[in-house]
């Protein structure tokens, strides 16, 4: 797929700072880790050398000089690129500036797009998928049906056991011509119901493909009450 042209209300700079970041990684354990941003906005910041295994959708903390801010992770560059330790987060208490610079107020940044999904709080959506499931490095898979996603992850209607923290492999047939893989980690478990599954290293261009199949999605006006737990 190509990259379109978008656009960011609030434009980057480049800069250069040391930061510390901690959370929970991809594998649901505590990590604390130095890192240094690329660029900076006012809603967001790119990383680079990022030695921890994070997930799109995570929520990690990061500081800068004495400055603390909390961010979403919304873009991850894939391995075996020149991007590979690149993370893109989004700021999540944009009140705070942690960088010192004169950031500029509202403007237009034309850019090769990462997706429009940026500026969605990831709201569960409800969906019928068809997908394939099965235990990381082993070639069976099982067929279900996903019931309802978001970036950060899905809920899959199987009455397969599995337990909590097993590693997955997962394709999403968003149409007839477009399937995704991805690996994923059981973060809930329904005996004889289904499982929520968080993705894991979803590459950048299956985070596209996805973002755009969830804005043809209605987004409910409440929160349904059965789902994923994260």
């Amino acid at each position: 797929m190509s990259r379109t042209v978008g656009h960011r209300t609030h434009k980057r700079i480049a800069a250069v700072y040391p930061i510390r970041l901690w959370g929970l990684d991809a594998n649901g354990k505590p990590f604390i880790e130095a890192a240094t941003t690329h660029d900076v906005s006012r809603t967001g910041v790119l990383l680079k050398d990022v030695p921890a295994k994070l997930a799109v959708g995570d929520v990690i903390a990061l500081k800068s000089g004495e400055q603390k801010c909390r961010f979403r992770v919304v873009w991850l560059g894939p391995e075996g690129t020149s991007e590979a330790g690149h993370v893109g987060l989004q700021n999540l208490e944009p009140e705070k500036q942690i960088w010192d610079l004169n950031l500029p107020q509202q403007s237009v940044d034309a850019y090769s797009r990462p997706p429009e999904f940026e500026h969605r709080l990831w709201p569960r959506l409800q969906c019928s998928v068809s997908a394939e499931v099965g235990v990381a490095n082993s070639p069976s898979r099982t067929r279900v049906i996903v019931t309802d996603i978001n970036l950060g992850g899905c809920y899959v209607a199987t009455a397969e056991d599995s337990s909590l923290e097993s590693k997955l492999t997962i394709c999403l047939w968003l149409d007839e011509s477009t399937r995704i893989w991805t690996d994923g980690i059981v973060i809930s478990h329904h005996p004889g119901f289904g499982i929520g599954i968080k993705f894991l290293n979803m590459s950048r261009k299956n985070v596209e493909q996805l973002g755009e199949y969830l804005e043809l999605l209605p987004t409910p006006e409440t929160p349904s009450g059965a789902g994923i737990n994260r």
